[in-house]
């Protein structure tokens, strides 16, 4: 190739003897252009930079001439090597069309992932937070903190690819395991969580044309399975869950509550209570102030919740109705001194204990029962109450699956007394299949369905 035609600018595409004829004839001041134009296999927009000392592939926008550099070129380059650059240039004149057809493309070149997440955030907190409970924020702000933040925090928006979507999805389980091995689902419901999160906030992303695609999509990166919630104890898991929890108070009471391979009685009411009510574990029972419990040396002793899950913006609540084993759990729960407002106290005073998970796996394990989650407890509830005899209507409303405002002494008045014999009926039923001892005499029953079926006055 003469100086001549090298002057010229453009040439039909950019080979090694192109790269090394830049190299023999270098800019003495401003640098030049050579610019793939007019052939077959040309790629538009891609181009030489020719400087004093260097060359570099790369591009220019319209928008202020400005140069995008891609790679550094060799006069020793092979073929491969410069096909490979040319297709990265490709990428980038693609990217460099889009920005100038959508400005607020731009971004994805500077703000980073931990950048998203803090405007997204913000932005969530504004729009939605009034309709959601600090706990589930608090969720949200952890997985970021925990997972993504640490592991591509860093990239920019437009490095995150649906190869390091797939990337983190498998380094997650793998640092939930390291820190807690017997974590259920093997660290995938949190990477699930994780994949979720992102997806929202690259949705966000999309939403203010910051990037053109979402790579954490679900359609692009599929979650993890997660286990069936509908799984539910049979009459002989109850039977072993009962010897289990009766070898336990027996252990705790003969033993210091401390000692190794016992649970705390605390542990073992809050469980009991779990079992008997259905109701949501932690915020309905384990984070409860013992001042929500109403009534509980009159007819219908129940748990005032505040809120109910599905209806955040309304004042309304619902009750947890209790069983009189429920109540007698209640009254001798060991409160130690800063704790006695909580309903469930754990080990730091004014603290409430946090969860049941570890406690729960630790009945089923000597109960010879395969992993479960708590919640099980709460489906478990309900198919059995069909078997106890419990209205639909009845077994709903002990659910919380409809609210009604705490403050309704009507409703109390008129319904109060069957659903809270509705509540004794099916404990009395779980405690009959856990194996415990039960005191009544031969026409309580009766009395019971009764009271139930709206037959009594």
């Amino acid at each position: 190739m003469s100086r001549r035609s090298l002057r010229r600018t453009s040439v039909p595409r950019i080979t090694p003897q192109v790269i090394r004829t830049a190299f023999a004839n270098p800019s003495k001041h401003n640098p030049y252009f050579l610019r793939e134009e007019g052939g077959r296999d040309s790629i538009r927009g891609c181009m030489l930079r020719v400087q004093r000392r260097t060359v570099q592939f790369g591009t220019r926008s319209d928008a202020g001439n400005r140069w995008h550099k891609v790679a550094e070129a060799r006069p020793d380059m092979t073929l491969e090597e410069i096909e490979d650059a040319r297709l990265a240039v490709r990428r980038v004149v693609r990217q460099v069309e889009d920005e100038e057809q959508i400005p607020g493309l731009r971004r994805a070149t500077t703000l980073t992932v931990k950048g998203l997440m803090e405007e997204y955030l913000a932005d969530y907190e504004e729009t939605r937070g009034h309709n959601r409970s600090h706990r589930t924020l608090d969720a949200y702000h952890d997985t970021w903190r925990v997972h993504l933040v640490p592991l591509i925090g860093h990239l920019r928006l437009a490095e995150v690819t649906p190869d390091v979507v797939r990337q983190l999805k498998r380094e997650i389980p793998a640092r939930v395991l390291s820190k807690r091995p017997k974590t259920r689902g093997g660290g995938r419901y949190g990477a699930n969580r994780a994949l979720q999160q992102l997806d929202s906030a690259f949705r966000f992303a999309q939403r203010h044309e910051w990037v053109t695609r979402n790579p954490a999509a679900e359609w692009i990166v599929p979650r993890y399975d997660e286990a069936r919630a509908e799984d539910f104890l049979d009459e002989a898991s109850y039977g072993a869950i009962g010897d289990v929890l009766r070898q336990a108070e027996v252990m705790t009471f003969g033993r210091s509550p401390t000692a190794r391979g016992c649970l705390s009685i605390r542990t073992i009411y809050a469980l009991r209570l779990a079992i008997y009510t259905g109701a949501r574990h932690r915020e309905e029972l384990l984070w409860a102030k013992l001042a929500w419990c109403q009534d509980l040396e009159g007819a219908v002793p129940r748990i005032g919740i505040p809120r109910v899950k599905s209806d955040r913006e309304s004042p309304r609540g619902r009750w947890v109705y209790l069983g009189p084993d429920s109540v007698r759990l209640i009254r001798q729960m060991p409160r130690p001194s800063g704790s006695s407002h909580l309903l469930v106290p754990g080990s730091k005073s004014g603290a409430p204990l946090y969860r049941l998970n570890e406690a729960w796996h630790w009945v089923l394990k000597r109960a010879k029962l395969p992993p479960m989650p708590v919640k099980v407890l709460r489906h478990s509830h309900r198919t059995h109450a069909v078997v106890a005899g419990i209205p639909e209507e009845h077994e709903a409303q002990l659910l919380g699956h409809r609210g009604a405002a705490i403050t309704d002494t009507v409703y109390l008045h008129r319904h109060g007394p069957a659903l809270a014999a509705a509540a004794a009926h099916i404990e009395e039923h779980l405690r009959i299949l856990m194996g415990d001892p039960i005191k009544s005499s031969p026409g309580d029953d009766l009395e019971l369905r009764q009271v139930i079926s709206g037959e009594s006055s």
